[in-house]
């Protein structure tokens, strides 16, 4: 299917998928993963993006039916570069930690995400399992090193091993239990984005980051309440990652409210012309995750907006 140009007026699902389609095309554009000739290699955009492409095919294959082989051939190479990735790379993961490298968290979490994934896409295949196996090795080798883990990243690496059924080794990680915890020493809107990113990432990963359809939604009213509260903030700040995560958080908890909509509305407004979002405080990594971010949220817009049967969809052909 081919998304038309939308004509004045038009619905807000076709707005929103002619938004996310032009976040699409600008990630097409300005590929960053993948192997580097000069510098280590990128192993978190890299996991960044193969969940990304997982992502959009667990929950919108359906609204975009003509998409999806392209994004599981996108999520597929993605995964065979990670197999790829030379012996020593999963393995310098481990001793970075031991040296203290500032690096280390992000590659240690981004190796686990890969790891995850190959689990979950290619169980019993040769070189998956190798890579699971040397990503395994290296959270291992990083324990004693785990307190210098930022709370987030413990929180994060916690998850992708739980996922994995490595539980004791997640119960060993200093995962923080409450926002508070996850921000402590840090003051201002560092303090607020910190705070909001645990609580954004306690609902995303109640439902399996889209591969689980229901979750408890009792324990996650905090968690929503907390994004509510502060949704306007992050609205004046042009904070669009965590724009984005909101409206997710509140899509999958059946709150497809004022709230939601506001908060897509604030995604169209922020996007540039490029079709990407980009803010002073981010690098090109969390900006180029951001506008990954704000494409789901879209699409999970246009999704709930019961386009008309007529309406012809796609998220990647404008």
């Amino acid at each position: 299917m081919t998304l038309r140009e939308p004509a004045a007026g038009r619905a807000p699902g076709a707005r929103d998928l002619a938004a996310a389609s032009a976040a699409l095309r600008s990630l097409r554009r300005s590929r960053t993963v993948g192997r580097t000739d000069d510098g280590p290699l990128p192993v978190l955009p890299l996991a960044d993006e193969a969940w990304f492409y997982e992502m959009l095919l667990v929950r919108f294959a359906s609204l975009c039916p003509e998409d999806t082989q392209g994004w599981r051939d996108r999520r597929d190479v993605l995964l065979d570069d990670a197999c790829a990735l030379p012996a020593d790379a999963s393995r310098g993961v481990g001793e970075a930690a031991a040296h203290g490298a500032d690096t280390w968290g992000a590659d240690l979490l981004g190796a686990a995400m890969l790891a995850h994934l190959l689990r979950v896409r290619r169980p019993g295949e040769a070189a998956a399992e190798w890579f699971v196996g040397q990503a395994l090795e290296a959270c291992a080798r990083s324990l004693p090193a785990a307190d210098r883990l930022s709370p987030l990243d413990a929180l994060c690496l916690a998850y992708n091993l739980d996922e994995m059924g490595e539980h004791a080794m997640a119960r060993a990680l200093p995962v923080p239990v409450t926002a508070d915890e996850a921000a402590a020493g840090l003051t201002g809107p560092e303090r607020l984005l910190t705070q909001a990113y645990f609580h954004t990432h306690a609902v995303l990963f109640a439902f399996g980051t889209f591969r689980r359809t229901e979750a408890d939604a009792r324990p996650l009213r905090r968690n929503l309440r907390f994004l509510r509260r502060h949704a306007p903030t992050f609205e004046r700040y042009g904070w669009a990652d965590l724009c984005a995560e909101s409206a997710l958080c509140l899509s999958l908890c059946g709150a497809r409210d004022e709230d939601f909509h506001r908060l897509v509305t604030t995604l169209l407004r922020l996007q540039r012309p490029q079709g990407d979002w980009n803010h002073p405080r981010i690098d090109a990594r969390q900006a180029r995750h951001s506008t990954m971010l704000a494409a789901l949220a879209l699409l999970e817009s246009a999704r709930a907006s019961a386009a008309a049967p007529d309406a012809v969809a796609t998220a990647e052909r404008g």
